[in-house]
């Protein structure tokens, strides 16, 4: 009877410290545009509609290192196609983000014409 009930105030100390967090465990990966990963001409809508990305899913883009960026933008930027207010940028050709909050999240390559053809991705985070 004591080992139920200890096993009872764990769970519920888990689930009391644990409402904020999802175990890694029970994380997505996505790769951004699947087969077609971050390239100009790809239309992102699409691929992230019906998605429920949580907290802890983790984005994997991939793209031609050093002529293509992936960064993360806040909404002005993202809807002009600057990265004025950039968070964080990469150029390396394989960028994962882990997404640790829940909101909004706005991705752009920082090339104006690479942005106008189709490098931006708005997601939201549950």
């Amino acid at each position: 009877m004591a080992n139920s009930i200890g096993k009872l105030v764990l769970v519920c100390i888990f689930l009391i410290l644990g409402v904020d967090h999802v175990p890694s465990s029970f994380a997505k990966e996505y790769v951004v545009g699947d087969k077609k990963g971050w390239s100009p001409g790809v239309d992102y809508h699409p691929w992230a509609y019906g998605k429920s990305f949580r907290v802890g899913d983790v984005l994997h883009f991939f793209y031609t290192p050093k002529v293509i960026d992936v960064a993360s933008v806040d909404i002005s930027s993202y809807a002009l196609c600057e990265g004025v207010k950039t968070f964080y940028k990469d150029n390396s050709g394989q960028t994962s983000i882990t997404l640790d909050k829940s909101g909004s999240y706005y991705f752009i390559s920082t090339n104006k014409q690479g942005c106008f053809t189709g490098l931006k991705l708005e997601l939201h985070v549950l």
